[in-house]
Parts: structure tokens; sequence; C-alpha cells
């Protein structure tokens, strides 16, 4: 979910179902995300013509938020009159389908028309994740060697491709929102684990993470009251501050993600709903970024 402050959409659980604890299963949205979109990645040989650019997001997005992200980047870009171009990406995942972190990968093509080349995009692409969402500990890595060594790159990594998901150990996933048509392809998004290029560090948003108990509250508050309204809630109430950006749902809990300023003054702007509001029963807050 960007800074634009638009909630999730109205087919999604969180939306327009009552949260009972069948709704904690694990079923629908989080196997709903398990699904890879359409949208395949350049192809490798267009990536090699460019430079590759790997934007790492220490935040916890569903696809769609993501999605919502890099649609506003593209608008940024092409307002900019910028010559890049998001050719793969999606959401590191541990072994429960929570999001660890956000990859969204870069082309960059036509620098040398510009004076300070690469140096001058780079500016741009974490200038706009300043603007919009870029928590503590994010961070750019960009690839500027023309001539990337995707078998190299793929005996380095002892990851198995899979038809809906990318297994990057037992316990995490690559949640992707493009489509990979070749393992050649796919080893183009294993560069964002191994850092080869030059890194830049960045981020000032810190991260606040809720978790609410689906499985150990009276079956009539599951029944009565709606995930919805914790979320609406937090987000009015850290106006100014941050917002909620995105939200998980688990097996047995879910969890609404709020990034902005400081995490000691978001913890004190939805105290009110922490403490009043019985969904939120027996939760625990937990620092992201």
């Amino acid at each position: 979910m960007t800074n634009n402050g638009s909630m999730p959409d109205a087919n999604s659980v969180i939306d327009n179902e009552v949260v009972t604890s069948e709704a904690f299963d694990g079923e629908g949205i989080a196997n709903e995300e398990l699904g890879i979109d359409s949208q395949a990645l350049t192809d490798v040989t267009d990536i090699n013509e460019g430079v590759l650019v790997v934007v790492t997001l220490n935040a916890k997005l569903r696809p769609d938020d993501q999605g919502e992200l890099e649609d506003a980047f593209l608008e940024y870009c092409q307002e900019s009159d910028l010559p890049i171009e998001i050719i793969g990406g999606g959401s590191l995942v541990d072994d429960q389908g929570e999001s660890i972190e956000s990859v969204i990968e870069m082309s960059l093509t036509e620098v040398d028309r510009f004076a300070h080349g690469i140096d001058y995009l780079i500016d741009h692409i974490i200038g706009f994740f300043e603007a919009t969402l870029a928590p503590k500990g994010s961070r750019l890595t960009v690839y500027e060697s023309a001539e990337i060594n995707l078998e190299e790159i793929e005996a380095s990594e002892p990851n198995t491709i899979e038809s809906e998901a990318i297994e990057l150990s037992a316990e995490t996933n690559l949640q992707s929102n493009h489509s990979p048509d070749t393992e050649d392809e796919m080893a183009v998004s294993e560069l964002a684990e191994e850092p080869l290029g030059r890194t830049i560090y960045f981020g000032h948003q810190e991260g606040l993470a809720l978790y609410l108990n689906g499985t150990d509250l009276p079956q009539k508050i599951y029944q009565k009251y709606h995930v919805r309204q914790v979320f609406d809630k937090c987000d009015a109430l850290l106006k100014g501050v941050g917002m909620v950006n995105s939200y998980w749902q688990g097996y047995a809990q879910t969890a609404l993600y709020m990034y902005g300023d400081s995490y000691s003054e978001m913890v004190k702007r939805i105290e009110p709903v922490l403490s009043r509001h019985p969904l939120c029963q027996k939760s625990r807050l937990v620092q992201i970024a």
C-alpha cells in the first residue's frame, strides 16, 4: 500500500468478511499470494544492454501493495523522463508466508545522456522511495557490468525453481510479482540475494507490526468485529506520523504493517485502539524497521 492512503481492495478478506477463527486458517489471502503474475521478466539480452539495479525495501508488503508502489514509481519516471523500466521483483517470504522484504528489479538505459550518468538516475530512484516508502535498512544495488554471468550466479545459488514460487531455502521463498520464463531469467532475480555490485543503503522510516491473535479470543469477538475496523482506526490515528501500508493474514494471526517517522510515536498514537478494541486483546507489537 503506497503513500496515497488507499485501502486494500474490496475483494480482500480484511475488507468485507467478518473475522472468525476460520478466517485465520491460512487460506484466502495467504494462498492467493503464492500465485505468480503473468507479466514476464524482460529478456536477459535486453537486461545486458542496460544497467541492472535492484531495490530492496525493508518493508513487508503484499504483492498488490507492492504493485501500487511500482505503478507510482513508473508514473514518476514517465513524468520525469527517466529511462527506467521495472523488469522483475517480488517479496521474500518466510516459511509461514509472511513477507520479509520487497525486491524491485530495474533496468536503466540511455544513462550516457545524463551529465552524471548512473548516479543521476540512482538519486531519483532513492529520492522517490524516500518520499513514499523507505524503511531503515533498505538498500539499492547497482550492477554496472554489461556482462552478467548467469551460469556463475546459478552455480552460487542452490535454489530450485518451482511453478508457483522460488524456493530460496527451507525457510524462505521469493514471492514474485512477475513470471519467470527461464532459469536464466530467474537467475537475474537471484542477484538480489548476493550483492555482487555496488550497494547503497537508504531509508529513514521505522516500522511497527501489530499482530492480532486469531485463535485464543472468544468466538463472539471474531463474529462481531472486523479486522478492517482496527486497520482503519490505526490508519486514522497515525495521520501525520505514518500509515498502515500493508497487512498479512497467517494461520493463527493477522498482522498490520505500519511505517512512519518514529516507532515509539506510532505506538503512542495507536494505544487507544490497542487498549479498547476487542480484537486487540492478546495482540503483540514488533518493531520491524
